[in-house]
């Protein structure tokens, strides 16, 4: 019986006004402000943040253990984040990032 897997792609707009908030860690360092609003996000990503800030994106079915952050793309204003039960190649031509997708389509 083969194993079925989860993996779940997000994309972020870094430059929204939800993202343009302070946001406070629990183990701040006071280096942090001297990164840049896009660089923050990301480090509260790599932090398991984003499940504080946006709960519902990553709600886990019962049963199942959390997904994990295993690669973080930036294209533009856009973060990429993919999870996944493990680190597992995703297939690029189903992904939801339009620079991604428009690399792997057909121009006529």
């Amino acid at each position: 019986m083969k194993k079925i897997t989860t993996n779940r792609e997000i994309l972020l707009l870094s430059g929204s006004s939800f993202f343009q908030r302070d946001w406070c860690e629990l183990n701040s360092k006071s280096d942090s402000k001297k990164l840049s609003q896009k660089e923050q996000l990301i480090q509260l990503c790599w932090n398991g943040m984003l499940h504080e800030m946006i709960p519902e994106i990553l709600e886990t079915q019962p049963g199942k253990k959390p997904l994990t952050l295993w690669e973080i793309n930036e294209s533009g204003n856009l973060l990429d984040l993919r999870y996944g039960e493990f680190d597992e190649e995703m297939n690029d031509e189903w992904s939801i990032n339009p620079y991604v997708y428009l690399a792997f389509s057909n121009p006529n």
